[in-house]
């Protein structure tokens, strides 16, 4: 176990090393915060020309716990990317589990989904009339973050898929999100989705999270907030599993097959 946190350790400050570099607070902020405002503004607007105040609601929340996705889901580029670089095989060699390696590589970028998503939701609401149950709508932050944690899961899982094929972790990042976005209640609510439809989308992540925080902004039962963040949880967990799976086999056929120093 202390390796396992040791390596972590040494991962994040990895990761935070390679973010600073490319991201100073300036380009974060009037960059990608402001790209971030802007995208949930433009699906906000969209319910104003509705006339709908409902729909200017439902569709800026789903939005805002969005851009948490987004940046969760960055962990593809940064995980295929060390294959493509050919540095797997280093990671691979560490003392630790090749997937605390992976997870501590792209943690810096869920803090910033979390930055964002929540700097999202401080500010915007007031802007278009959403109303928030203050003072506790403070716990709307923690909702997210574990919306994060079980998209981050999710982010992994499908790294460890696309390892074999680094030129398509652009494409594979895209659709990701974009599938959690159309189908896990984002700007239609689950409901419109054939039973079938409805099935895979309990299986995705921000399902149930995104339901949980609707349901305590509308100051539903608490039971039912907590039970759906506790099926976000559970969701989050089955993808880590999956990807854990995952990654084991790709080493083990990397190591047998020679195939592990570069990919694609």
């Amino acid at each position: 176990m202390r390796d396992q946190l040791r390596v972590l350790k040494h991962g994040l400050i990895a990761s935070w090393t390679m973010f600073a570099a490319f991201q100073t607070w300036k380009t974060w902020t009037f960059m990608w915060l402001s790209r971030l405002l802007i995208q949930a503004c433009f699906y906000a607007l969209i319910g104003r020309m509705l006339g709908s105040q409902q729909q200017v609601d439902y569709l800026l929340i789903g939005n805002l716990v969005a851009i948490m996705a987004i940046d969760a889901t960055v962990v593809i580029l940064l995980a295929v990317g060390e294959r493509h670089s050919g540095t797997l095989s280093l990671m691979v060699a560490a003392p630790a589990s090749h997937l605390t390696v992976y997870l501590g590589k792209g943690l810096v970028n869920l803090g910033s989904g979390v930055a964002a998503s929540t700097t999202a939701f401080l500010v915007l609401p007031p802007l278009f009339g959403v109303r928030l149950p203050w003072p506790e709508a403070g716990l709307v932050p923690l909702m997210i973050f574990v919306v994060g944690l079980s998209c981050y899961c999710y982010g992994t899982c499908v790294a460890s898929f696309v390892l074999g094929f680094p030129s398509a972790r652009w494409l594979a990042l895209n659709l990701s999100y974009l599938v959690l976005m159309t189908f896990c209640g984002v700007n239609v609510p689950t409901s419109f989705w054939p039973d079938w439809l409805r099935a895979v989308t309990s299986v995705l992540p921000m399902t149930h999270g995104l339901a949980a925080i609707r349901a305590f902004i509308a100051e539903g039962p608490a039971t039912t907030v907590l039970a759906q963040l506790g099926l976000e949880v559970c969701v989050g967990a089955v993808w880590f599993a999956v990807a854990a799976v995952s990654f084991n086999r790709m080493v083990r056929r990397g190591r047998r097959d020679g195939t592990i120093e570069f990919g694609g």
